[in-house]
């Protein structure tokens, strides 16, 4: 997989506080609300109502599986039709701002995400989408994590257990015993540092918390719960080695869990494969089906 050409951006230009209201409204062709998002297109929205109800899917799923608290704060989506009406857009409200082809922001007012219909927009969106309910939600996330899970939620569900990309590269890497440790990809702490690699891992042990048992994804939610509304700064790699005690250690968890944690990794991965992306236990999980491997 390419290095992700989406972005996550948790800021405020003064500019963005006012590109949905007055003047820009009018501008807009097409107007929609579904659930919590409001959508906003410079094209007919009619005949994609396979998107409207991935929005609804996405949302229920993240919130749901992670047990995130409800909110009814809006999340804006801007989608315009073509790359060039994106780029000319983006260039005259936020100039400042490197290209990517999805871009998500916030500070003080609603979330605002931004991107242009391509062939993979669903992806894209399911992936910013994840980013903005984690974000609103109040859970302040290591980089590895934040991105770990928006790349699990980014495949549509029916290939979130089995069908991502990464899948093969990671069953061969997981039998060399070749997956960055969790210590690892906490080191990185700014987007500017993240590889494709690290992209690949953090989706890897997302998808191993939340499928290999109960008790994984148990970890992974308590680390979510634990973690809602702490300040960033207590999540650097020297925050966690100071103050043991207050931050949560998930690794140190997983490893008390899961003691013999790289012969487990290589063989949830070679399950994965060896099911064709079935579970042999599956077990509802609201509107979603989370899959488990192994019952505890």
């Amino acid at each position: 997989m390419v290095l992700r050409e989406s972005y996550l951006l948790l800021l405020c230009l003064l500019a963005t506080c006012n590109v949905l209201h007055s003047e820009e409204i009018a501008k807009w062709k097409d107007e929609l609300r579904v659930g919590r998002f409001e959508i906003h297109a410079d094209f007919a929205l009619q005949s994609q109502k396979q998107l409207i109800i991935e929005l609804g899917q996405i949302r229920a799923d993240v919130e749901d599986l992670l047990q995130l608290p409800e909110s009814s704060e809006t999340i804006h989506i801007v989608l315009f039709a073509t790359e060039e009406e994106y780029r000319r857009y983006m260039g005259a409200y936020f100039p400042e701002l490197p290209h990517r082809r999805a871009l998500f922001l916030q500070h003080r007012g609603p979330g605002m995400l931004f991107t242009h219909w391509h062939p993979g927009v669903a992806a894209d969106l399911r992936h910013e989408v994840t980013h903005a309910l984690i974000n609103q939600s109040g859970v302040t996330l290591p980089l590895w994590l934040d991105e770990g899970l928006a790349e699990y939620f980014e495949a549509s569900r029916e290939a979130r257990f089995g069908g991502n990309s990464y899948l093969s590269e990671v069953q061969a890497l997981s039998g060399k015993g070749q997956l960055q440790s969790l210590a690892t990809l906490q080191k990185k702490e700014h987007f500017a540092e993240l590889r494709n690699a690290d992209y690949r891992d953090s989706w890897a042990w997302v998808h191993f918390m939340l499928h290999r048992s109960a008790r994984t994804r148990e970890l992974l939610l308590r680390y979510l719960s634990e973690h809602r509304a702490l300040p960033k700064h207590a999540l650097t790699e020297k925050a966690v080695e100071s103050q043991p005690a207050k931050v949560f250690d998930l690794q140190r968890a997983l490893l008390d869990e899961v003691p013999d944690l790289r012969r487990q990794l290589r063989e949830h991965f070679t399950a994965v494969s060896r099911t064709g992306g079935v579970a042999s236990k599956p077990a509802s999980h609201g509107p979603a089906t989370i899959a488990t491997l192994r019952p505890n």
